[in-house]
């Protein structure tokens, strides 16, 4: 006689099996989301390196972020955060350059074309940034990805009713975050976790 499983023994197994994959999956989205964050770090990091080599060489911080495309970074992809869905093409705004001068895209903020940086004294308008208000420690681009799904052009300050974290690129190329809530108004290197 040939043994098979019971319908009962069979539903059991597949129990098991939901219940184990539903403990696993936000286990594995987490790594995941972990690991796109730490190449967005790296790219942040190197952008940070190449703006600094860049402000060596011309006294001065380049107008824009892809500027360094080329003779500072070999590479296109470090310009596109891995968690951005559209990789970087975007319609060009002055903060956020998109498709306007690189083909693969750029996801990054450039936080001295940011009007509102301007505006609270972080930086100086175009075309001579200056040093940044705190010297290394201002804001030099940024990375929403972590917590946005789409690009808002008109993005004046933080969103208030969000939850996340920011990276923020320094001048000095340190990568830092901070909560995407908190009033851009009162933004010091102190609010840097």
């Amino acid at each position: 006689m040939a043994k098979a499983f019971t319908l009962v023994e069979l539903l059991v197994v597949i129990a098991i099996i939901a219940i184990l994959a539903g403990l696993l999956f936000p286990v594995l989205w987490a790594a995941r989301a972990s690991a796109r964050r730490s190449v967005c770090i790296s790219n942040l990091r190197q952008l940070g390196i190449a703006c600094g080599l860049y402000a060596q060489d011309y006294g001065e911080f380049p107008l824009r972020l892809s500027a360094c495309n080329a003779s500072y970074v070999r590479n296109g992809a470090v310009f596109v955060c891995p968690s951005d869905a559209a990789r970087g093409h975007h319609a060009p705004t002055p903060r956020l350059e998109g498709d306007g001068y690189l083909a693969t895209g750029v996801s990054y903020d450039y936080v001295p074309r940011w009007t509102r940086a301007q505006e609270l004294g972080w930086w100086d308008p175009a075309p001579h940034f200056g040093p940044g208000k705190w010297d290394d420690l201002t804001p030099l681009a940024d990375c929403h990805w972590h917590w946005a799904r789409t690009y808002h052009s008109d993005w004046w300050d933080n969103a208030s009713n969000a939850r996340g974290w920011v990276l923020i690129l320094t001048a000095g190329a340190s990568v830092r975050k901070v909560r995407v809530e908190s009033p851009v108004a009162e933004f010091t290197p102190d609010s840097y976790r």
